[in-house]
């Protein structure tokens, strides 16, 4: 019996182990457009996921096997948010009508799993991979399946290789322990029986055991301790004198006095520049995330984040790694503004990023775009739960 439920026991942690591996291929569809052009277009996707939870693969945007573009991509996996970001880089293989031109994409994809189905599901948006101009954005819904409608990467064909060797080396390891239990209980079992025989030679000298009374002694100091008791005029004397202590304990109090804060002035690249407000967020978590990619091609875009007036991030380059900011909030200090400031444009003007929020169990993805005249502004407020203030 034991056996068995070690078995189940190696067989449910190689399942959790596995339950969100990235790398495999995930195919379903994207949809694009708007109303009577809203179209529906195949996707898959081929990922490696790599140590540091980089990802690495190709893409297919396709009617048929025959009509269809295939692009290079990149990205990263948020383990703990189980969030993905995938970009196209180029494509490599092009296979549409004359009229048709080739798109790009970027997607913003969530991870869930409903029993033995795991889903990639979210957004997307694109552009001209010759000219750069918007193809528009929409939505993507992508499974994890075990087989390609196109040829298999070689990332692929070596995980999953070394994936049916490690299934081997595991069963092997499961039978091979079941030999050696026996032999190891024989053992037990014979050590156990010198044990048994030393214990009655204990038991024999019986004299040996009244010796052991003396700790008796010990019971002479317990009504010592008794005898404190008795004098209850004592006790609540005793008793007293703390209280008189516990509220003199309670009088540094005024240490939370100082409340009001100075003002940090304005920088003057703020009040140089317009501040377009992008987005209130009403929050009820103490607890804010903020994470900033490059929305697009990697073009050496930078930025400075000021927070409340006060720079948290300095001319940052953005890319696929995400700048990160952890904020607190409080009743004393609710409101918190963030404005992104662009040092440069990057290769492509303007200077745009995804900024991710996650704050009270929710997330938020804005596209903050930023010049020489204009900054972007989102502002986040403290709410105490249950309370409109």
């Amino acid at each position: 019996m034991k056996r068995l439920v070690s078995l189940i026991i190696l067989f449910t942690l190689s399942f959790n182990l596995n339950a969100q591996e990235i790398t495999g291929i995930w195919r379903g569809y994207f949809m694009s457009g708007q109303g009577l052009y809203r179209q529906k277009y195949k996707y898959e996707i081929q990922i490696e996921q790599l140590e540091n939870n980089a990802l690495n693969g190709v893409t297919y945007s396709y009617r048929t096997t025959i009509f269809y573009g295939k692009a290079t991509m990149r990205g990263i996996y948020m383990k703990t948010a189980k969030n993905i970001l995938i970009q196209e880089l180029k494509l490599v293989e092009l296979k549409i009508a004359d009229k048709s031109e080739p798109c790009v994409m970027t997607c913003y994809l969530d991870y869930a799993r409903e029993g033995d189905l795991e889903i990639l599901e979210g957004t997307f948006t694109s552009v001209n991979a010759n000219t750069k101009a918007d193809c528009g954005a929409g939505t993507v819904y992508l499974e994890k399946v075990p087989e390609s409608d196109f040829q298999k990467e070689d990332f692929l064909v070596k995980y999953e290789n070394k994936k049916k060797e490690d299934e081997l080396a595991a069963k092997k390891k499961a039978v091979t322990p079941k030999s050696k239990k026996p032999a190891a209980s024989a053992t037990l079992a014979g050590k156990s029986k010198p044990k048994t025989t030393q214990k009655p030679v204990a038991k024999a000298g019986s004299n040996t055991s009244t010796p052991k009374k003396p700790p008796v002694a010990k019971s002479k100091t317990t009504p010592k301790k008794q005898s404190t008791t008795p004098p209850a005029g004592l006790a609540k004397k005793d008793t007293a004198a703390p209280l008189v202590i516990v509220p003199e304990q309670k009088q540094p109090e005024p240490e939370e006095l100082p409340k009001p804060k100075i003002k940090v002035p304005v920088p003057a690249i703020i009040k140089e520049r317009e501040n377009t407000l992008v987005k209130t967020i009403a929050t009820t978590s103490g607890n804010i995330k903020i994470q900033l990619y490059d929305n697009g091609e990697i073009d050496g875009d930078t930025i400075t984040v000021y927070h409340n007036n006060e720079v948290v991030a300095y001319k940052k380059g953005l890319s696929y790694q995400p700048v990160t900011l952890n904020i607190k909030a409080t009743v004393d200090d609710p409101v918190h503004e963030f404005i992104m400031v662009a040092d440069n444009l990057g290769k492509i003007p303007p200077n745009t990023a995804l900024m991710v929020i996650t704050t009270g169990g929710k997330r938020y993805e804005l596209f903050i775009t930023s010049t020489e005249q204009k900054n972007a502004k989102v502002v986040i407020q403290f709410k105490v739960p249950g309370s409109d203030t």
